[in-house]
């Protein structure tokens, strides 16, 4: 279901049905949930915002060891016993986790959060409107 706070979450159910995905969180890298897939419900996806948040600051916190101190985090990948978990930047400070089995096919689902990510970032970017766009009084 598509609430007014899960606005976005529509743009990510096409990537959750994929085979091998469990579910798709949108979240703010401060950790509050932006959208979520219909295969995890709000409770779930904020404690998963929260949580991805942290692990994706571990990421940031080592890009500098990784390729010097412009080095910057585009991806995180965990693999844990019973699948993975894919954390991908979207625009400015915003995430996309994915979390798979681990017979995903991690080349397809990598391409397509790509793909994602940017129409996610136009999203989250879009200008924010004029008054008179809203409803205003007239000047």
């Amino acid at each position: 279901m598509t609430t007014q706070a899960n606005r976005l979450g529509w743009m990510l159910d096409d990537l959750s049905s994929m085979p091998g995905v469990h579910y798709a969180v949108l979240l703010a890298t401060d950790g509050l949930a932006l959208g979520y897939s219909e295969s995890v419900d709000r409770d779930t996806a904020d404690k998963i915002a929260a949580s991805t948040s942290g692990f994706h600051s571990i990421g940031v916190a080592m890009a500098p060891y990784t390729g010097g101190a412009t080095n910057g985090l585009r991806q995180v990948v965990g693999e844990f016993d019973d699948g993975l978990l894919f954390v991908k930047t979207v625009g400015h400070n915003a995430l996309l986790a994915v979390s798979t089995t681990d017979t995903v096919d991690a080349e397809v689902l990598t391409y397509r959060m790509n793909g994602l990510s940017e129409r996610l970032g136009k999203e989250l970017s879009s200008p924010a409107r004029s008054q008179g766009d809203e409803g205003g009084a007239r000047p």
